[in-house]
């Protein structure tokens, strides 16, 4: 039992350095993230009046006018987040809207993944750091037994320290998160919102929506 109780206690302890290192690692990974958030938002607010130009432009159009318009959309990238990715990958698929409905799921499918890894830096960040708080406080504990302050003070210093940067950590990819949400929402509406506008003919319309559900 003795022995089973050593091992478990060495084993947490081996355990401290790759749970720091990742902590640290996850610590400086969202502020990078914070920064590209920091510039896709500059970047949005920029292309954002672009947009919305171009969205009223075409309300209301006449049959006739749809591919020039629809030219005018794929042959342009001045549009904000996903809007421009569709542009410029659609612009060899915009005669097809079964192909452009397939490419819709696809951009989709990668803003999912965006949010799943900022979720995971939600989650991970408070785990880390109440990992990185328990396994000094056995050696503190240790300290306390013996009397010595020093080794009380300084583990508990690491503790407390790692509850902080693992909080601050999810707080940051947290933030991220929801405005990504909101941002990636709004991009694949808009891409629905302007083939529905370009491919007013039923026959069409219908053909690409059926195809983005069966995807």
């Amino acid at each position: 039992m003795q022995f089973s109780v050593q091992f478990q206690y060495l084993l947490s302890q081996i355990l401290v350095v790759p749970v720091m290192v990742t902590l640290l690692f996850l610590l400086f990974w969202s502020l990078l993230e914070l920064g590209g958030f920091a510039r896709e938002s500059q970047d949005r607010r920029r292309k954002t009046g672009n947009w919305k130009r171009f969205v009223d432009g075409i309300q209301g159009l006449k049959q006739d006018e749809v591919p020039q318009a629809a030219s005018r959309f794929f042959n342009s990238s001045d549009y904000p987040g996903f809007v421009a990715i569709f542009a410029v990958r659609g612009k060899t698929l915009f005669s097809n809207p079964v192909h452009l409905g397939k490419l819709v799921s696809e951009l989709e499918i990668e803003a999912t993944h965006g949010q799943s890894r900022m979720n995971l830096g939600v989650r991970l960040g408070p785990a880390l750091g109440l990992i990185g708080t328990l396994i000094p406080m056995g050696p503190a504990l240790l300290g306390l037994s013996a009397g010595n302050i020093q080794a009380i003070s300084g583990n508990l210093a690491v503790a407390f320290s790692s509850t902080i940067l693992g909080l601050f950590a999810s707080a940051i990819c947290y933030f991220i998160a929801i405005g990504r949400r909101h941002w990636y929402a709004r991009d694949v509406s808009d891409i629905e919102y302007v083939c529905h506008l370009l491919y007013m003919d039923k026959d069409i319309e219908k053909e690409f929506h059926h195809e983005k559900q069966s995807v």
